[in-house]
C-alpha cells in the first residue's frame, strides 16, 4: 500500500510555520477585501484541508500516481473553498471568479511561507545562519495563541 521511497522532502516545521500565516491570510482577504464574516469554523477547515495537501508532498510525493492524486486533492480543496466560501454569498459572477482566485492565491501564501521556513532553516538566507526548527514550531504555536486570544468574544 505504501513505499518509503515514496517519500517527499516537506518536513513539518515548514507545514507549522505556513499555517497561521496562511490562516491570518485568509481572514485578511474575506473581512477585508470580501467583507464577509463566516463562521470561524470554516476558515478553520479550509486552512486545515490545506495545510493537509503535506500528506500528499510528504509521503507520495515521489510514488508514481503522485500526479493524480495532487490534481484530485486540488479540485477537492477548489470545490470545498467554493461550497463554504462562496456559494452562501450573493457574489456576481465576476466576484465569484475572484474569490476563486484568492483560493489559488491562499495556496501561494501557503506554500511561499513553507519556503521560505526552508530556506531560514537551511541558512539560505540570513547570511548563511540556519535557524533552528524548533523556532519555526514555537513561533507558530505562539502566533495560533495570539489569533486566538484575539477572536475571543468579549463577555456578556
Amino acid at each position: 500500500m505504501y513505499e518509503e521511497e515514496w517519500k517527499g522532502f516537506r518536513a513539518f516545521y515548514e507545514l507549522l510555520f505556513g499555517t497561521p500565516i496562511a490562516y491570518l491570510f485568509l481572514l485578511l482577504v474575506w473581512k477585508k477585501l470580501f467583507r464577509a464574516a463566516h463562521a470561524g469554523w470554516k476558515y478553520a477547515l479550509i486552512t486545515l484541508v490545506g495545510g493537509s495537501f503535506f500528506i500528499l508532498n510528504h509521503y507520495f510525493f515521489h510514488a508514481p500516481f503522485y500526479s493524480l492524486l495532487a490534481r484530485s486533492y486540488a479540485v477537492i480543496f477548489l470545490l470545498l473553498y467554493y461550497i463554504l466560501l462562496i456559494r452562501p454569498q450573493a457574489f456576481t459572477l465576476l466576484k465569484q471568479c475572484i474569490a476563486v482566485l484568492s483560493a489559488v492565491i491562499f495556496t501561494g501564501v501557503y506554500i511561499g511561507a513553507e519556503e521560505v521556513a526552508r530556506a531560514l532553516a537551511d541558512g539560505r538566507m540570513l547570511n548563511g545562519t540556519k535557524v533552528p526548527e524548533f523556532l519555526f514550531v514555537l513561533t507558530a504555536f505562539l502566533a495560533f495563541v495570539i489569533i486566538i486570544l484575539l477572536q475571543r468574544k468579549p463577555a456578556s
